[in-house]
């Protein structure tokens, strides 16, 4: 009787407790101008999809790393955004890009936020950024780098997309499917 409790307060305890599941996007580049349709101008277009795959709103966390493995944030709270249930959102990593200004970006995809840049605090440090040897933060104003999204949930509640579009005559295209990570 003894091991029967154990087991059923064990299977309560592991019922409750709630998993983290994430993608992540190894690289993107986002430079092209703002408002400057699909393919863009100039530059080159990254957008990152999101798919809810379930009946509940999600609420994700967001993390931007640059080429050299510094994170740069955004930090929470201002790191969180929802994906609405069983919607898909597209939103540009770098860029805040309103579909009402003649943008990519819904008004769902524009709250996603985007990967900070030291123009964004007068040029100098990010804050709260943290160098790869965690010397301090650090001063960045790519339009580049890695994304990690995570929420609270199985691994197949979100799934994600890149894709990139170059600004030229004939520009390249090409996409990939993001698996989950873990």
């Amino acid at each position: 009787m003894k091991k029967i409790s154990v087991v059923a307060v064990a299977l309560m305890v592991m019922a409750g407790i709630a998993y983290a599941s994430s993608i992540g996007v190894p690289w993107f580049v986002d430079n092209a101008p703002v408002a400057s349709g699909y393919p863009p101008t100039s530059g080159t277009l990254g957008l990152v999809y999101l798919k809810n795959n379930t009946n509940e709103d999600i609420t994700g966390e967001i993390t931007y790393v640059n080429r050299d493995g510094a994170i740069l944030g955004p930090f929470y709270p201002d790191n969180t955004f929802v994906l609405p249930k069983l919607a898909t959102v597209a939103f540009r990593p770098v860029a805040y890009d309103p579909a009402s200004g003649g943008g990519q970006e819904s008004d769902v995809a524009a709250a996603v936020p985007d990967r900070p840049r030291s123009e964004d605090f007068g040029g100098g440090p990010i804050p709260g950024s943290i160098a790869p040897d965690g010397s301090g933060e650090v001063v960045d104003n790519g339009k580049n780098g890695s994304i990690s999204v995570q929420w609270v949930g199985l691994p197949t509640d979100v799934q994600g997309m890149i894709i990139q579009v170059g600004g030229t005559a004939g520009g390249m295209s090409y996409a990939h499917l993001l698996p989950p990570g873990v």
